[in-house]
Parts: C-alpha cells; structure tokens; sequence
C-alpha cells in the first residue's frame, strides 16, 4: 500500500476513497477536522423517592427463635446478592445496605432480650 503522512493506505480501498482520503491529509487544516461539541439541552429529571429503611417494629413481637431465624435469613439474602453480583446477575444495590439494617436491627433486639 500507499504511505502518505504516516498514514497506511490499503490497496482494498477503492480509488476515489483513496483519492478523497489523499485530499483530506494535503488540503483540509487539522482545526477543520475538529469537531466541537454541542451543548446538550437542560434535562429536567424527576427525583427518585428514598427508600425507607425496614422498621425494627414488625420484629418487637417476634419470639427469640423467630429472631435468630430472620437473621438467618436475611444473612443468606445478603449471601445471595454478593453471589448476584459475582455472577453478574441484576441486583438491586440499596437492597445491601437495607438487609444489613435489618440484620443489624435483630441482631441488637436479640441482645437486649438476652441481656434481660
């Protein structure tokens, strides 16, 4: 092929391409290549409503076994969504941060109904 400024041209490229390629190296400037980029228009977006964090009130009436159950449970959610993630399966990612609320608001009302 063809060397012209540095630049490789392959024998497949059809002549005109060829042509129009030359043309482009020898006549057009480099700032005529340049393109500038155009400001994009205001998006107005809508805010996302906050989730709520688990309320601890649902769990006061739970006995302990039912207790060291839901935690077993929500650490074999928290399992699974780690395994998610390594997998590269959907996940929800505020779901981590709301199991570990939730592990750690049972694990504290466990506590305190073994310390009493």
């Amino acid at each position: 092929g063809e060397r012209a400024h540095g630049v490789h041209l392959t024998p497949c490229l059809a002549p005109a391409m060829r042509t129009f390629a030359l043309v482009l190296l020898f006549v057009a400037p480099a700032a005529a290549l340049r393109c500038t980029p155009i400001a994009a228009p205001a998006v107005v977006r809508a805010v996302a409503p906050i989730m709520a964090m688990p309320s601890i009130d649902d769990a006061k009436n739970l006995s302990e076994e039912e207790l060291v159950k839901e935690i077993d449970n929500a650490k074999k959610e928290l399992f699974m969504m780690r395994k998610n993630v390594k997998t590269r399966q959907q996940v929800k990612p505020h779901l981590f941060t709301h199991t570990k609320h939730r592990v750690a608001q049972l694990q504290s009302l466990l506590g305190q109904r073994q310390s009493a």
